[in-house]
């Protein structure tokens, strides 16, 4: 069994506090702080509203959250694989990237209902794009782990 496999088939049935703390836990805040932050009606930033530099920073935002929320969510699915269905983790970056654009989508709907906040189809495609980019360097990771030194 390569090493790729072993960690893909190290989901065990382990329950109990460290566990969820060192899985879930980081998982949940990232959805409650991506949350929080679409709460408010107005996020500070560099630049005025519209400028080049906020733009990037509202996008590099986006993509490093999702990001963040791909990866977490692909490292839960990896860890909890013996106790979820087949469907959802035979292929856990698949799944792990729709969560994140699912949620991003869900995030942007939210955002619509909060007064100074709009929804963008742009944040989509930022949240999109940062779960792809991790989910890429988690598959680049994998596939170093199979190929020989």
């Amino acid at each position: 069994m390569s090493r790729v496999q072993e960690i893909e088939r190290k989901g065990t049935a382990e329950s109990g506090w460290a566990s969820f703390l060192q899985y879930e836990l980081p998982w949940l805040a990232c959805m409650a702080l991506i949350t929080g932050l679409s709460s408010q009606p107005a996020l500070p930033g560099p630049g005025e509203r519209g400028s080049l530099i906020r733009d990037l920073f509202n996008y590099g935002g986006h993509i490093f959250m999702f990001g963040l929320l791909a990866g977490l969510t692909w490292r839960v699915l990896v860890q909890r694989a013996a106790n979820l269905p087949a469907w959802l983790v035979t292929h856990p970056r698949l799944s792990a990237g729709l969560f994140a654009l699912l949620y991003g989508i869900g995030d942007e709907f939210y955002q619509s209902f909060i007064p100074g906040r709009t929804a963008s189809v742009w944040d989509v495609v930022a949240d999109g794009l940062g779960a792809l980019l991790v989910m890429l360097a988690i598959g680049l990771w994998q596939r170093s782990l199979r190929e020989p030194n």
